[in-house]
């Protein structure tokens, strides 16, 4: 980028007469093309007429013998003479002679606008690219007259390549013109850019030393014009600024240390309402820079109307104000804001500083702990309430009917039974979460622990009416892996696609093996799960069908036990389902883990 008065100036220097030039050589370049066209137009339009004048008599006596010979060597010896190609053509357009009988002396010639002129009785031109040259062709078409009135066209073509390496020569010379003058100009436009740049260019350098902080700098300028009395007023500008700036750089530091290394947003806005400072943690709430808040209205920081509305009750009132407002941008957050009115010494209101603490981690905290204490006690009360409600029975009376107490006794049994995997499966997932579980990886054959998976639940698919499908590879497959957790997640993936499958449907389990990872597949033809409830599938205690899953055993925690512990196995896991089509879990582990033992 050209910086500077004294460049600026060389630089109009140089594109006015490089401008100049230009245009003055691209007008000759196109009067001088003009004229060596007009003078080739003509001269070649002169050698076609008088060749049509000689050709014209011996067409009379075309077809005798030896006069087609004849008029053809004419012909070729004319255009070698003068470089051109000659063509002879009939009224329809058929080729009777060419010199060079090439392919295109086969085809009709009568689309070709010279052609056409010319069987017009006019005079025809024009310029086109043809395959034998390299360079544009001039084309010139000429009626040919006999006794009886015109017989026949004759054409000539000459290749336009002196035209074109004279232009091309042209050209170079005029390019060549404009550097030498481009580079006398810049001569004598650094000479005379320099008187006038000069005393601007040391006041410039002075100045931006004081601007960087060089308050004993000092401008000395020559004369008593305009520039001597703008070098004095900087001087004096200067020597003040060294004085404030000194007491001015004490406070900022002491105020800047604090307000960079505080987790809480502070704003300080003034009496009028317009923001004077902010600090880093602010910018991170609100989404905005600091240079987009300063100076602007305080409803404009963060549009938001509930932090708006208390900056003006406590600017207004002059009272502190303390409540939680909700942050959409740039994400969602719950902040917590104490505002303090300032005041001046005579009592005013001055403004106002805003302290913003984000509560939002603790707010989710609290609605996760609130959650899940709630599912908890829910998922836990639902089987002691069963086992309290069928015991009072029978020690109310039911133990003397024998078929009633056994059928008392298998519901308090099975629900014993659901609230030990419910506390175990919580007891794991605490684990689990917490990091205090171990998990041993080593080489194992999937296919084959697979196989023995699937095989445990052969009985139960065709006692419910299910069909269970395998498909795995034939040999032997090893990945590095904890072969319980493996074999813990496909049972949660198994025990949910039988429960969830109606009678007839079915259940199918694949294995593929790729570069890097394996991929194994559970899928069923089951009831299927809306698009809304996929997002949340892998959250504690949550269930699609909260009916059928009670009713099946299931605790709500499988599948997060599942993302779990396919998370230690840095795999991941995808579900595809539709509603009534039924659903496919799609599990990837790495062939290869980075360390044989990883805790969580």
């Amino acid at each position: 980028m050209i910086r500077g008065i004294r460049w600026r100036i060389v630089l109009t220097y140089m594109v006015l007469i490089v401008l100049a030039l230009s245009i003055f050589g691209v007008y000759m370049l196109q009067f001088i093309e003009k004229l060596y066209m007009d003078n080739l137009q003509t001269h070649l339009k002169e050698e076609t007429a008088l060749l049509a004048t000689w050709v014209a008599p011996q067409l009379e006596t075309y077809e005798e013998p030896g006069q087609k010979e004849d008029v053809h060597e004419m012909i070729r010896r004319t255009g070698m003479a003068v470089s051109a190609r000659v063509t002879l053509l009939d009224l329809r357009g058929d080729v009777m002679l060419d010199t060079l009988g090439d392919e295109e002396t086969r085809k009709n010639q009568s689309d070709y606008p010279e052609v056409a002129a010319a069987v017009d009785g006019s005079v025809g031109m024009h310029v086109r690219k043809v395959s034998y040259s390299a360079y544009n062709v001039l084309h010139m078409a000429v009626p040919v007259y006999g006794d009886h009135g015109q017989t026949a066209v004759l054409r000539m073509a000459v290749p336009m390549k002196g035209a074109h390496e004279t232009l091309q020569e042209l050209w170079g010379r005029i390019g060549i013109s404009l550097l030498i003058v481009a580079a006398v100009a810049s001569l004598f436009g650094l000479r005379f850019a320099h008187g006038i740049a000069a005393p601007i260019e040391a006041i410039t350098k002075s100045t931006r030393k004081i601007a960087a902080g060089a308050f004993d700098e000092r401008i000395h300028q020559r004369g008593r014009d305009e520039l001597r009395v703008m070098a004095d007023s900087i001087n004096a500008m200067a020597a003040r600024l060294s004085e404030q700036i000194e007491d001015l750089t004490q406070q900022k530091g002491k105020l800047e240390g604090i307000l960079k290394h505080l987790v809480s947003g502070v704003i300080v806005v003034d009496r009028s309402g317009r923001v004077t400072l902010v600090n880093q943690a602010v910018e991170r709430m609100i989404g905005y820079r600091a240079d987009e808040l300063l100076q602007k209205w305080h409803w404009e920081a963060g549009y938001n109307f509930g932090l708006s509305a208390l900056i003006d009750e406590a600017i207004l009132v002059g009272t502190a104000q303390m409540k939680e407002i909700a942050l959409h941008r740039p994400m969602e957050r719950t902040v917590e804001v104490h505002i303090t009115p300032i005041f001046s010494n005579n009592g005013r209101i001055a403004g106002a500083v805003v302290l913003m603490h984000d509560v939002s981690e603790w707010r989710r905290l609290e609605r996760m702990r609130s959650e899940f204490v709630a599912n908890v006690s829910h998922e836990l009360r639902t089987p002691i309430t069963a086992v309290k409600g069928f015991s009072e029975t029978l020690l109310d009376g039911a133990l003397h009917d024998p078929t009633l107490t056994r059928q008392f006794l298998q519901i308090i049994h099975d629900e014993s039974e659901r609230l030990k995997r419910l506390v175990n499966d919580l007891l794991e997932l605490s684990k689990i979460e917490s990091g205090h579980t171990v998990f041993r990886f080593e080489p194992i054959d999937l296919v084959q622990l697979v196989k023995r998976t699937v095989e445990r639940y052969r009985h139960e698919t065709e006692a419910q009416g299910l069909t269970l499908e395998l498909d795995v590879p034939a040999e032997r497959l090893t990945v590095e892996a904890d072969a319980d957790r493996v074999a813990q997640v496909l049972i949660n993936l198994l025990g949910n696609a039988i429960a969830y499958t109606p009678t007839g449907g079915k259940v199918r389990v694949s294995v593929t093996e790729r570069e890097q990872d394996v991929v194994l597949k559970v899928s069923d033809t089951g009831i299927g799960i809306p698009e809304e409830d996929i997002s949340r599938l892998f959250e504690r205690f949550y269930r699609v069908d909260k009916a059928r899953a009670r009713r099946s055993g299931g605790t709500g925690l499988g599948l997060a036990i599942v993302k779990h512990i396919l998370e230690s196995h840095h795999g991941h896991v995808d579900v595809r389902s539709e509603v009534g089509k039924g659903s496919e879990f799609t599990i990837t582990l790495p062939k290869q883990q980075k360390g044989e033992e990883t805790a969580l």
